[in-house]
Order: structure tokens, then C-alpha cells, then sequence
């Protein structure tokens, strides 16, 4: 009987009357929109969803055609043109049905024809905006069609995303921060006293305030429907992504540099950041660390949302031996300063949290002391030499990698202060004119008594995971064996078991 319908439908859309072809349309979409996953259009095969498509194809079409030629002269034509909102919506409810079932010909076909009728001269053409970057997302999601598109429809597929989301947003120069902006818990409010011994000693330099252009309202929701397509595209297995890399990153770094990315579509586009770093960070080492210098700025804006927290960690351990290089190079202060920037929003943000709240810190329960030394089959890729994560607490993984985090890339930006001291060191004339280094890690010691029982223990494990990145010298250690033995007979049971931790690191 839905088939029956359906047939109906088609026939009236393909009717040469306005009125026959509106009636058919809306039929079409109410058929299907009340039918799906029901035994009449599960039977459909891609016969007859292709010979759906081909009908919507010639309607938009004739509507796309009418629609150019109505903007100068208002004939019949205008109401031809009217149909195109309907038409393309009908075809997303098509697709919606029959996303499983068509096959890879007949995807291929349906993005050509998306790509044809939806640009215009100059942008898109409205009245497709609507549901057509829809469409194609839908089309998208179904990752097997992804993976068996030819490398030539892939790569329009890619190219037309790119150049779709460019002219959304075009970057020009602004002063002051962006109002819709990132919200930044730690650097947009004032600071503790104790905030402003940590960061005022080693204060990063502003950065140029660059503001893209905020996407039209009308064209936000397809900005999003383009990014979760470019997402789509890239993360597939066998995308042909090397060559597309460098065009694709600069697209979705503008667009995540827009600052007003929430949501599903800010995860979607770092995703799509970090599924393209998975395949390039050995193959074009050069970009990599051109990415990372763009990202690292973002990153720190990004942290504040907690949905992108495991995207943003992703980030940081494809590129960590990128950033590691970057910080060998002692004219390089922008990326240091930007890396020190990151560390010190996510342990601002990892030192408040509220210890009533539950999941909030990584707990002594969640670690296995079981394999200590190097890491064997059975220890958790999460380790260390001294502990381990259970495998069992895999839903707290990523508050392991927040305290580690931030203690490598402290340890990281710590010995970059000590190399260079000693290079200056060596090229002055005395030993008294050495500079004063500030390091990270005394001030996380310091930070061990603090009266705040979160900050103490955010301090402590911070210190438990730092202590085992590499060699201290005696002056440290002798600091290190009396902060953390101090706290061994706190009154507090969580601050005495990460004090013996750090002491048995």
C-alpha cells in the first residue's frame, strides 16, 4: 500500500502543473514520515528510491532554474520556484528512509546533484539552505557509504564542504575580545591572590585578537550541517586525506577559532581536527606543528566546555612529540607561552572543582599498584613506573589524563627554563648575572598547604605524576621529601594517600 503511495506521489510530481507537483511532494513527505521503519517502505530496494531521487533531482532543478530567472521577472516561474524548499525537503526524507538500502551509485549521484543545484553565483541558494546540508549529512552519518565513495567524489564531496564553510566566515581584524566568545572560567575573572602567584611570575604575552566574521543566523544551522559532513568525510579508515590535510585543518581552525562553536558541533569539528592529525602526524611533520601553534591558543579557550575535554585531550596526545619539538627551539616563546597557558587553565580549572561532587578528581581507588616498572601486557596503557590505571575504571580515564597531562607538559616547559638559563648561563660573563628561573614545579609543591582541601589535592597528584617524569635534582627532592611527609599525618585520609603515593614515586 506504501509503495502504491509512493508511486502516486511521483506521478504527480512529475506533472508539469505547479499544483499537481505540490500535492505530490507533500505527499511524499508525509508518506514517508509516517511509514519509516514499517514493513512498506522497508521493502523498497534502490530501484525505486533511485527512480524517487531522479524525480526530485529534475524538480529541483526546474525549481533552481525558475527560482534565478524569478528574481528579475515575476511569471509563472516564481511559483515553480516556490517548490524548491519543499522539493528539497522531500529529498531528505527520501534519504532519511533509504539511507541503508541505496547504493554506492546511487550516493554518488545524490552528492553531484547537491553539489550542483545548491551553489549560486555568489553563497548557496536560500531557500535549498535548509534541508539540503541536511541531506547530505544524513547521507554522511551512514559511514559505509563514506568508505566506498571513488576518490574523485570523495574529494568533491571534501572540496565543496571547504569552500561551503569558507564563505561562511571570512576572518577580518577586530579590537578587543569577540562577545560571543569562549567562556573562560579562569582568565575572565578576577584572580585569587594565590591564582596571581602562580601565573604572575611567568605571565603570557596578549595575543592578537583576530574575530571571524559571525556566520548570518540563516546560515548557522548549515554551517553545522558542514562541519559534521567534513567530519564524516575525514574519519574514515581509507580517506584519501594527505592531500586534502592542510585545506581541510585551515577550515575547521577557522571555524573553531569563530568562538561561538557549542555543542555537538565544537566535539564534531575537533574530532575532525584530531582525525586528520591520527593520519598526518608522521607524514607531514611540518603541518602538524603549524596545526599545533594554531590549536594550542584554542585549546585553552576550549577547555571550559566540558564536552570537548576528551576531544581536546586526543589533541594533545597525537601531537605531544610535536609540541615537545617546538619547545626545543628557544626563539620559539609564543609556543611556550601558549602551552603554559593551557596548563594553567586546566589546573586552574582541575584545583576548584567541588570535592562533594562526585567523579570530579581521580581517586586512589582507581589506580593499580599491582605492575610497578616498565609497562607489561597486562598493565593498562595508562601507567607509570610507580602505578597504573585499573581497567576496570575506564569511564575515569580521562581524569588520569588530565593530572598527567598537566604534569608532562609541566615538566616539559620546566626543563625548557632550565636549558635555556643554561645556555645563557654559559654565554655571560658571571655566574651572577643568571636569571632567576621560575619553575612549575616548587609551585605545585607550594601549592601541597594550601588550606583549600580541593587545591591540596589537586597539588598532590599534579606532584605524584610530575615526580615521575624525570630526574630532580637534591634541592627538589629534599623540598619534595618534606612537603610530602608533612602531609602524611593530615587530618584528611585523601591528602595522606596521595602524599605516600607521590613518596613512593
Amino acid at each position: 500500500m506504501g509503495a502504491t503511495n509512493i508511486q502516486d506521489a511521483k506521478l504527480l510530481i512529475e506533472s508539469s502543473r505547479v499544483v499537481d507537483r505540490t500535492s505530490g511532494l507533500k505527499d511524499l513527505i508525509h508518506i514517508l514520515k509516517h511509514n519509516r521503519g514499517k514493513p512498506s517502505l522497508e521493502a523498497l530496494g534502490n530501484k525505486s528510491y533511485l527512480a524517487l531521487c531522479e524525480t526530485l533531482f529534475q524538480c529541483l532543478h526546474d525549481g533552481r532554474t525558475a527560482f534565478f530567472h524569478g528574481k528579475t521577472k515575476a511569471t509563472k516561474a516564481g511559483s515553480t520556484a516556490a517548490l524548491l524548499p519543499l522539493s528539497a525537503s522531500a529529498l531528505r526524507h527520501v534519504i532519511a528512509s533509504g539511507v541503508r538500502t541505496i547504493k554506492s551509485s546511487t550516493v554518488e549521484m545524490i552528492i553531484d546533484t547537491i553539489i550542483e543545484v545548491l551553489p549560486a553565483t555568489t553563497g548557496l541558494v536560500e531557500p535549498l539552505l535548509e534541508a539540503l546540508p541536511k541531506t547530505l549529512r544524513s547521507l554522511l552519518e551512514y559511514q559505509p557509504h563514506v568508505e566506498r565513495l571513488s576518490k574523485e567524489c570523495w574529494d568533491a564531496a571534501v572540496d565543496f564542504c571547504i569552500e561551503t564553510l569558507a564563505g561562511f566566515f571570512q576572518e577580518s581584524p577586530a579590537e578587543g575580545e569577540p562577545q560571543n566568545s569562549w567562556s573562560t572560567n579562569v582568565s575572565s575573572r578576577a584572580r585569587t591572590p594565590l591564582e596571581a602567584d602562580f601565573t604572575s611570575s611567568r605571565a603570557s604575552p596578549r595575543l592578537p585578537v583576530t574575530k571571524t566574521k559571525s556566520t548570518p543566523p540563516e546560515h548557522v544551522r548549515a554551517t553545522e550541517d558542514f562541519v559534521h559532513c567534513l567530519h564524516h568525510l575525514v574519519k574514515a579508515s581509507n580517506a584519501p586525506l594527505l592531500d586534502k590535510a592542510d585545506a581541510v585543518l585551515a577550515v575547521l581552525l577557522k571555524f573553531l577559532q569563530q568562538r561561538t562553536t557549542r555543542g555537538s558541533t565544537g566535539v564534531a569539528a575537533l574530532a575532525a581536527v584530531n582525525a586528520v592529525l591520527a593520519r598526518i602526524t608522521l607524514q607531514s611533520v611540518e603541518l602538524t606543528k603549524r596545526t599545533v601553534q594554531t590549536l594550542l591558543p584554542l585549546l585553552k579557550l576550549m577547555w571550559s566546555e566540558a564536552i570537548l575535554r576528551d576531544e581536546i585531550m586526543i589533541s594533545l596526545i597525537y601531537t605531544e612529540a610535536h609540541i615537545a619539538s617546538l619547545l626545543t627551539d628557544p626563539d620559539d616563546e609564543t609556543t611556550s607561552s601558549d602551552l603554559e597557558g593551557l596548563v594553567e587553565t586546566m589546573y586552574g580549572d582541575y584545583r576548584r572543582r567541588q570535592e562533594t561532587t562526585a567523579h570530579q578528581y581521580l581517586e586512589e581507588d582507581h589506580l593499580c599498584f599491582r605492575h610497578l616498572g616498565p609497562a607489561r601486557n597486562e598493565t593498562h596503557p595508562l601507567n607509570t613506573c610507580a602505578f597504573s590505571m585499573e581497567t576496570e575504571h575506564q569511564r575515569y580515564e580521562g581524569l588520569w589524563s588530565t593530572v598527567s597531562t598537566i604534569a608532562r607538559f609541566s615538566f616539559m616547559l620546566d626543563e625548557r627554563r632550565m636549558s635555556i638559563a643554561h645556555d645563557r648561563s654559559d654565554s655571560e660573563e658571571s655566574f651572577s648575572k643568571r636569571v632567576r628561573i621560575t619553575q612549575l614545579f616548587p609551585e605545585y609543591l607550594r601549592h601541597v598547604s594550601e588550606p583549600r582541601s580541593n587545591a591540596k589535592r589537586a597539588a598532590l597528584q599534579v606532584v605524584s605524576f610530575m615526580i615521575q617524569e624525570g630526574p630532580f635534582d637534591e634541592e627538589e627532592l629534599q623540598s619534595l621529601l618534606e612537603k610530602l611527609t608533612s602531609c602524611i599525618s593530615d587530618e584528611n585520609p585523601v591528602h595522606s594517600v596521595w602524599a605516600m603515593i607521590g613518596l613512593a614515586g
